[in-house]
């Protein structure tokens, strides 16, 4: 809803986005917008590591207004995001969400019967290859969706005199391809204490992240587009995990195989940590009630590891 900013995504669960603010500016640098948490400048684009329910705010600044405050690090637009932060008041908040998705359209393709039909008109010498099943592998590669997310989050005073909040987000979302999912497990500490009748003001937060995603080939959807519809997904006699493939001489082909086999049989795997903080202070001078000195330092470090398992020969 904001005016000249674009955000694609593939729709994967967990999938990063591509955020352009006034569209691109360059070639062959990058395009990527400046994202800043809490007056820290984070590197790239990955929001999957923020608890949504952790913001507060959120600003994009465009042209002029993001370089005169960031420089050319702003070139391409600035994205600011401010947490919530602990209050006086206690109080414990627990939240609990589940959502159900479904792919309702299909695209129209041969049924079995239509297939042997079209088959039999223009390679009729091919028609002993086909099957009796009537297999519609866009069912077969699409599934409905379960997610759910906990939020739990906790403010008040620690101590009597420091406003805290803490919070704790478990979320697991599933894809609607086949074996797609996202799970992720977070926790934030926010801490703002005052000292000195408010004339010294520390802003502490901290953010870490446990991701786990399974990715699931895309490109199967083509798969199930194209497959052949007259054969079926299970084969008993198969040595192939017990899916149908098509061979020849007991190999499988090149061409397109068996998109539930593709899906099932091949498990990536990627596991990403990171965590980032920042601790600002801020010092109103005595004698110059209207200029404060401000210190701010922060750090941001990421670990990604993946894994890639195949059982298909």
């Amino acid at each position: 809803r904001v005016a000249g900013v674009n955000i694609t995504t593939s729709g994967a669960p967990g999938s990063g986005s591509q955020i352009r603010i006034r569209g691109g500016s360059s070639l062959n640098a990058s395009n990527d917008p400046l994202i800043v948490i809490d007056g820290l400048p984070i590197q790239g684009v990955d929001l999957n590591s923020i608890n949504p329910n952790d913001i507060d705010s959120f600003s994009v600044l465009k042209d002029a207004s993001a370089t005169a405050i960031y420089g050319s690090r702003g070139a391409n637009g600035v994205i600011i995001i401010t947490t919530k932060k602990g209050r006086s008041e206690y109080s414990l908040d627990y939240d609990y969400q589940i959502a159900f998705g479904e792919i309702k359209d299909r695209i129209n393709v041969f049924d079995a019967n239509a297939f042997k039909d079209i088959i039999g008109q223009r390679r009729p010498s091919d028609i002993g290859l086909l099957g009796n099943s009537n297999t519609n592998w866009q069912d077969e590669v699409l599934q409905n969706s379960v997610s759910t997310q906990h939020n739990i989050s906790a403010k008040g005073e620690i101590f009597g005199f420091i406003p805290t909040r803490l919070s704790l987000n478990f979320s697991e979302i599933e894809g609607n391809i086949l074996t797609s999912q996202f799970d992720r497990a977070n926790i934030s500490l926010a801490m703002s204490p005052s000292f000195f009748d408010d004339h010294l003001k520390v802003n502490l937060t901290y953010n870490r992240a446990f991701v786990n995603e399974r990715y699931a080939d895309a490109g199967q959807i083509n798969a199930a587009l194209r497959y052949d519809p007259t054969q079926p997904v299970y084969d008993a006699s198969s040595p192939f995990g017990g899916f149908y493939q098509h061979t020849v001489d007991g190999i499988v082909q090149n061409g397109t195989q068996n998109p539930v086999a593709s899906l099932l049989q091949n498990e990536n795997r990627n596991n990403r940590f990171r965590q980032f903080g920042n601790l600002k202070i801020d010092y109103k001078l005595h004698f110059l009630p209207k200029m404060t000195a401000s210190i701010s330092a922060g750090f941001d470090k990421s670990e990604t590891n993946g894994t890639g398992f195949s059982q298909l020969t």
